[in-house]
């Protein structure tokens, strides 16, 4: 059951979605506000005990969100959902900003709106025993390395730390991830789990995700960006809501995305790599990628800048970076284009190929970074005598046979 609370402008609108949450489910609870959004401030008290504020405003200007931005901001559990008229890049982008998540055109769709409300009744419900944690890499450039950091980073937690790890490629532009694990063709991609989104269950993503490793799955991106388009936020938070509860960590590449799908991820995600490479380009780009970030409400403390390929020498320094984008180098990783090279070659992960390497013991550090080692209980000296030590887990066999 959800605590709604509608704040409308029209009295026929709010009657009409007053019985669309009725359709949907009888045992919600509905308060309903005549005002606009511009006067949201005043019943900051009411939004903040719901669960779900509906913004329903036919004289909605961008400025109005600063009253909602102020109430997103003040209760993060508060699901935000605006019904507009106008569904613009410029609009979106503003909403965004303002913390909210969830957008539908008027005339409401009465499946669009069940899709959306079921989905922030799952939010709510949601619970799970294990520790899940969702860590996000994106960059502002192609080529930067987001997806080797993020596909080995995936591999160390599940064959080093014995983590259950999920990798999800939501680059979709000619999404490459499952490439560096197998050297087979995926059963189903990102596209075709959200295309079925109706029928996604545990069994169902069991048959499309990719098995590499007893603790490791992928689920490959497009490779078609023209089909990537037809992904839609709905899809892929029920897709998040899923897998969240079955694995500890769920590893996202983004690639270059920050959109309202990618966003689903970086709103979950504990941590956000930014991964960048000593260059000029990379310097701009990068600053302008981060005052995105921050401006979509993440905060530094939630950014972890990495270098890719280190150089001591390189004309842009650590310190030229940390001082243009305002935050501190989190991570240092080696340049190691044979070992690396390697591994993207063969479709295999860098622990398999050079496990000493300076790049493989950088990649186990940044998961040390991530994802600090918890200090184990206290155990009798016998029991600790006499444990035996676990053998690493065997690849699973995903080769194609020649």
């Amino acid at each position: 059951m959800l605590d709604i609370l509608l704040i409308s402008s029209d009295e026929e609108r709010a009657g009409r979605i007053a019985a669309l949450v009725t359709q949907e489910n009888a045992g919600h609870r509905l308060r309903t506000i005549r005002a606009g959004a511009s006067r949201l401030g005043e019943h900051r008290e009411s939004a903040q005990k719901a669960d779900l504020l509906i913004i329903d405003d036919v004289h909605l200007a961008q400025r109005d969100l600063a009253a909602v931005e102020a109430i997103a901001a003040s209760t993060p559990r508060l699901s935000c959902l605006l019904v507009t008229p106008s569904l613009s890049q410029d609009w979106l982008v503003a909403a965004m900003r303002a913390g909210v998540r969830h957008v539908l055109s008027w005339p409401i769709d009465d499946a669009s709106f069940a899709s959306e409300l079921a989905l922030i009744a799952q939010k709510k419900s949601a619970g799970t025993g294990r520790d899940s944690r969702m860590l996000s890499f994106v960059s502002p450039r192609g080529g930067s390395g987001t997806t080797f950091i993020a596909v080995n980073l995936a591999y160390a937690l599940a064959r080093e730390r014995g983590k259950r790890t999920l990798l999800i490629d939501l680059s979709r532009q000619f999404g490459d991830a499952h490439l560096m694990l197998a050297d087979k063709p995926p059963a189903s991609t990102l596209v075709d789990v959200c295309s079925q989104a109706e029928r996604l269950d545990g069994a169902f993503f069991e048959t499309c995700a990719m098995h590499v490793h007893p603790n490791l799955d992928v689920l490959a991106g497009s490779c078609d960006p023209v089909k990537a388009t037809d992904v839609r936020p709905a899809q892929v938070e029920r897709l998040f809501s899923l897998v969240m509860p079955r694995y500890d960590a769920v590893i996202v590449d983004l690639g270059r995305s920050v959109d309202p799908v990618s966003m689903l991820a970086l709103d979950r995600s504990s941590d956000i790599g930014v991964v960048l490479r000593q260059s000029i380009p990379h310097l701009h780009t990068g600053r302008r990628l981060v005052d995105i970030l921050r401006e979509l409400g993440y905060p530094g403390a939630k950014l972890r800048v990495l270098i890719n390929e280190y150089d001591k020498s390189a004309t842009v320094d650590i310190a030229t970076l940390e001082q243009a984008l305002g935050l501190r180098v989190a991570h240092r990783l080696a340049r190691d284009e044979k070992h690396a090279g390697e591994a993207v070659e063969q479709g295999t992960p860098l622990l398999e190929v050079a496990k000493a390497s300076p790049l493989a013991r950088g990649i186990d550090a940044l998961a040390d970074i991530l994802w600090p080692e918890q200090p184990e209980a206290s155990t009798s000296m016998f029991s600790r005598l006499f444990a035996s030590k676990p053998a690493a887990a065997p690849m699973r066999a995903l080769k194609a046979e020649s």
